[in-house]
């Protein structure tokens, strides 16, 4: 499976770009980077995660990285304007900011905006656009975590009033849901036990698994095992000032050996493996 880099991503750290098209035309792909898709008019049909999705004027497609994509076919009027985040600066965002609707994306990566809704989306990308540009604006490394905390806030808002819309789940299912997810990204390191997270929401741990299941087709097992392996990944790559074992106690394991099973069994390779091998995802 090829990979997408974006040229010169990590010296701009965030950049603009209008249709940009995957060189690899029908093929299966992976991107490093985060990218935000805002299809700004026409239609682009293409498989996310193995999933077919069919992208619209209007909608935002946030992909974070080492999703499998693979673009199918577009209309000749199809525009898209992509937000390229370098995984340093993706990494930078997360640890300056708290972005509790992350989780989500993994699994649920489209939005659906209104006109308004999107063309606030747009004026945001402009200014992201014209400040990546001027290299020698003081400050420019942090006015650029600002403006993308301000649009993935504004995205996160955007995503909650559509999803207070949904009809295949009761809004009070997805409420829990939501608490859940907030806790996850507060206590994952605390405990991965489904009785911790009931306990919070003053849940039994039944019915907290069957509204999850309910919300989502995945066991809340499932979700917690999702954000420790991306938290896993992301460190692994991302802070080689780390040992494995120093990576292993952040994410709330006593023992490098417990770690080293828990990650191969999701996984398929061991936490060095992956660490040593760039082209494992």
């Amino acid at each position: 499976m090829q990979t997408i880099t974006v040229p010169d991503i990590n010296a701009h750290e965030v950049q603009v770009l209008d249709d940009y098209s995957p060189p690899f035309h029908q093929q299966e792909f992976t991107s490093d980077c985060m990218n935000i898709l805002i299809i700004r008019d026409g239609i682009c049909h293409a498989f996310y995660d193995k999933k077919e999705v069919l992208l619209r004027r209007n909608d935002v497609l946030v992909v974070l990285p080492n999703h499998i994509c693979q673009e199918l076919s577009t209309g000749s009027d199809y525009h898209v304007s992509i937000i390229a985040m370098s995984p340093k600066f993706l990494e930078e965002v997360l640890h300056s900011t708290i972005h509790r609707h992350f989780i989500r994306y993994h699994y649920a990566p489209l939005s659906s905006l209104t006109d308004a809704q999107c063309a606030s989306v747009l004026r945001l990308t402009e200014t992201i656009r014209e400040v990546s540009a001027l290299k020698q604006i003081p400050q420019r490394h942090d006015i650029l975590i600002h403006l993308v905390d301000v649009l993935l806030s504004l995205l996160s808002y955007y995503r909650s009033e559509t999803d207070d819309k949904r009809e295949d789940i009761s809004s009070h299912s997805y409420e829990i849901y939501n608490r859940f997810c907030d806790l996850l990204v507060k206590h994952y390191y605390e405990s991965r036990e489904v009785a911790f997270y009931a306990d919070k929401l003053q849940l039994t741990p039944k019915h907290f698994s069957k509204v999850v299941l309910d919300a989502t087709g995945h066991t809340a097992l499932f979700w917690i095992e999702q954000h420790i392996i991306i938290k896993a990944k992301q460190m692994l790559r991302s802070r080689l000032d780390l040992s494995i074992q120093e990576i292993c106690y952040d994410l709330g394991f006593s023992e490098l050996s417990n770690f080293s099973r828990y990650f191969k069994r999701a996984t398929g390779y061991s936490p060095k493996a992956f660490r040593d091998d760039p082209a494992l995802k």
